[in-house]
């Protein structure tokens, strides 16, 4: 059995300004604060392995944590959030040339094979949610902390619940119907003997240690 506590990042800037985020994006202030109140969960909490995305919002709140709990932090690509197009990255939502831009992204979104430029469809991004479960259950380790994003985050919940059968319709709703604050915690645990479907979820985006 697994148990893995997957967490969203600290706030950015571009969080705070409802804008695409770049690659290199790092925590507010605010950002920093928040991962100062989780490191402090997680040096009450045991586990053996201390994972993160490539990304610097989520390696500086990995890092924050691992300062407290004396952990390594490993680093895999596999948990980065989606791709948008790079046009849009580091702009606000309502510019011009970003709501022309995602308006063409988001109709190849179900089109596999198809895209805008260089972003991520639907496809992509359930491909790559398999894989990143299926690494976690390769790993020998059995409790693991994950820091990750908020859209890749709800498609491997998604991937959990559909398996390789997942279509867009159902990733909608739970894309509309899901939302993880900055910081919280996802508990989800693996087992591939007593439980049907192996995957559950215990725990969705708890943030008490934000008060």
């Amino acid at each position: 059995m697994k148990r893995i506590y997957f967490v969203r990042h600290g706030i950015t800037g571009g969080n705070e300004i409802n804008a695409y985020q770049k690659l290199d994006t790092p925590l507010s202030e605010k950002g920093r604060s928040q991962a100062n109140f989780l490191a402090e969960r997680f040096s009450k909490i045991t586990f053996d392995v201390l994972i993160s995305s490539t990304m610097e919002r989520t390696q500086e709140t990995a890092r924050i944590i691992a300062q407290k709990t004396g952990h390594d932090v490993m680093s895999e690509a596999l948990f980065h959030e989606i791709l948008r197009p790079s046009i849009v990255r580091g702009k606000v939502h309502t510019e011009p040339e970003v709501i022309e831009a995602m308006k063409i992204a988001k109709s190849y979104w179900r089109e596999e094979g198809k895209r805008h430029s260089d972003e991520e469809n639907f496809y992509d991004l359930k491909g790559r949610a398999i894989k990143a479960l299926d690494y976690l259950i390769s790993r020998d380790e059995e409790m693991m902390v994950v820091v990750t994003h908020g859209t890749i985050l709800k498609m491997m919940v998604a991937v959990m619940m559909r398996g390789k059968d997942l279509q867009p319709d159902f990733w909608d709703e739970i894309d509309e119907f899901f939302f993880p604050e900055n910081t919280g915690i996802t508990w989800v645990e693996y087992d591939n003997k007593y439980h049907p479907k192996r995957w559950q979820l215990i725990t969705w985006n708890d943030h008490a240690h934000l008060g």
